[in-house]
C-alpha cells in the first residue's frame, strides 16, 4: 500500500459516501494498527481507545484479529456518516452498534482509510472510539 493518496474516487462528497465496502477481503488486517495502537494501553495516542475497547467491550491485547473481524462485519455494506479527503486517502467514519467480545453492544465510530493502489481499492481500519451522543 502506498503512503500517499491515490485518487480516482470521484469528485463529489455524495459519490464518495456511497462507495460501500462489500467484501471482507477488501479490508486489510493490520496487526500493527490493531495490537500496537488500538489495543495498546501504553500507546501515547491509542491508550484511551485501548481502555474503551477493554473496559467496555472486553477486547484486550492479543485480540486484534477478533476485533478486526468484528469491526469489518459491522461496516460491510454500510454507508459512512462522514467523508474526508486526506493525504493518505479518503477517510470515512461509520457510526454503528459495535458488539464486544463480551457481547455488550455500544454505539461506536469506526474510521477507515481507503486507497487505490494498482487499480485495486483497499481499506484499512485506523480508529475506533465510542459515540459521544
Amino acid at each position: 500500500m502506498g503512503a500517499g493518496f491515490h485518487g480516482n474516487f470521484g469528485n463529489t462528497k455524495g459519490t464518495k459516501s456511497m462507495i460501500l465496502i462489500k467484501n471482507k477481503s477488501d479490508v486489510e488486517y493490520n496487526e500493527g494498527k490493531m495490537e500496537n495502537y488500538l489495543l495498546n494501553n501504553k500507546h501515547p495516542e491509542g491508550k484511551s481507545k485501548a481502555k474503551f475497547l477493554k473496559d467496555v467491550l472486553g477486547y484486550k491485547s492479543g485480540d486484534g484479529k477478533i476485533l478486526h473481524d468484528n469491526l469489518v462485519k459491522a461496516i460491510l455494506n454500510k454507508k459512512s456518516v462522514k467523508v474526508e479527503n486526506t493525504s493518505y486517502g479518503i477517510k470515512k467514519t461509520y457510526k454503528m452498534k459495535l458488539v464486544g467480545k463480551n457481547n455488550k453492544k455500544i454505539t461506536s465510530n469506526v474510521v477507515c482509510i481507503f486507497q487505490k493502489d494498482s487499480g485495486k481499492t483497499k481499506y484499512r481500519i485506523i480508529r475506533v472510539y465510542p459515540d459521544k451522543r
